[in-house]
């Protein structure tokens, strides 16, 4: 009898994860199973996003002369124009990675200018 519970248990979790798994092709949902990382683009886009955000929000709180101001001004210019063009769909999909590696790898740079502190750095995961 347990064993008949147990099938019967693991064959609802099949076929239950089966038909979660299914992707609709008219409608583009794809359930409960989706690949993580389907848009990494997308994902390091909005990481550098919030990377921009919390940079800004270091300015003040680490003194930031004048230059590294313009610096992350410069910067904040060029994360628009990824994002104009991220948005737009028109865009090369292998430069656009590198624009955004590019972009973080010089927020990243002001941080070490301004000295911020190990556990205020931002995570890019």
């Amino acid at each position: 009898m347990k064993k008949l519970i147990l099938i019967t248990a693991l064959g609802i979790a099949v076929t239950g994860a089966t038909a979660f798994g299914y992707a609709h092709r008219d409608t583009g949902y794809r359930g409960a199973y989706v690949n993580p990382h389907h848009d990494s683009l997308e994902r390091q886009v909005n990481h550098l996003n919030r990377m921009l955000a919390h940079v800004r929000s270091r300015l003040s709180r680490y003194h930031a002369d004048w230059r590294v101001r313009r610096d992350v001004q410069n910067i904040s210019h060029e994360v628009s124009r990824v994002n104009s063009r991220y948005r737009s769909g028109e865009y090369n999909r292998p430069r656009l990675r590198s624009e955004v590696d590019r972009l973080h790898d010089r927020l990243h740079a002001v941080e070490q200018r301004l000295r911020i502190r190990n556990g205020d750095f931002y995570r890019w995961d």
